[in-house]
Order: C-alpha cells, then sequence, then structure tokens
C-alpha cells in the first residue's frame, strides 16, 4: 500500500440541528430534574455523566488513516490501530466497522472499531477497498 494519508472530521452536532437541540432540552430538564430531587451534588454527578456519555456526539471526532493505521481523535482520548488488527470492514448506518474477524461474527460490533462517515465517504471506501481486496 503507498503512503496515501487520509482525515477527515465529523461533528455530529453541527450536522443535526434538531437532534441537538432535544438532546440539550433532556441533559438541561434531566439535570433541573435531578437537582431539585436528589440535590446539588447528584445533579454535578449526572451532568458529568451526561457529558462525558454524548462528547463524541458534541465534540468533532477527527480520523486519519495512513499505511500504519488508523488514529481516531475524540478530543478527550486519542486512539491508534495497526492494519494488522483488522481483517474486513463492513457499511453501517453512519459509518464503516472495522472488524478484526475474517467473516461476520456477533463480536463484530464489541471487537471492531466504528468510523463515522464524512457527507461524501467515496475516497474513504476506496481506500478501505484497497486495504481490503478480500472483502468485497
Amino acid at each position: 500500500m503507498n503512503d496515501t494519508k487520509i482525515t477527515w472530521t465529523v461533528h455530529r452536532a453541527r450536522e443535526h440541528h434538531l437532534k441537538t437541540a432535544l438532546v440539550l432540552l433532556f441533559i438541561l430538564l434531566f439535570t433541573i430534574f435531578t437537582y431539585f430531587s436528589l440535590g446539588l451534588s447528584l445533579a454535578i454527578i449526572a451532568l458529568t455523566v451526561l457529558a462525558v456519555a454524548t462528547h463524541t456526539y458534541f465534540l468533532p471526532v477527527s480520523f486519519q488513516l495512513n499505511s500504519r493505521g488508523i488514529t481516531i481523535d475524540k478530543k478527550i482520548f486519542q486512539y491508534t490501530y495497526e492494519w494488522e488488527r483488522f481483517r474486513r470492514f463492513y457499511l453501517t448506518s453512519g459509518g464503516v466497522v472495522l472488524s478484526p474477524f475474517t467473516r461476520y461474527n456477533f463480536l463484530d460490533n464489541f471487537r471492531g472499531v466504528h468510523l463515522l462517515l464524512p457527507q461524501n465517504p467515496e475516497p474513504i471506501l476506496n481506500y478501505l477497498r484497497q486495504r481490503f481486496p478480500e472483502t468485497n
């Protein structure tokens, strides 16, 4: 494989304004409910847990594919995976899963890595088709 490098960023909160407003409203209402029901400390804990749980939705996630592997930067955490870890890929409704198994396995969603795709995913899919020709 050549030294081609593909990078892209996905920011779901900016792509889906109505969904973002609804999620923020839910977080706000849940935090207010927790404050009046259980007190300030648990409201802060609830807000913290919800913020951490939804950080990949509200913060931009950057992806980089290169000859060595994949780097996923979630702003709070950064992960790097080498290509040797993966055997195939398959499309999902929101992206691509890179699987460590050569055939379908019920553990794909647990052991695989999910990559969110941008509006124009063709360069990424072409890169993955070259990397995993036996998948297609």
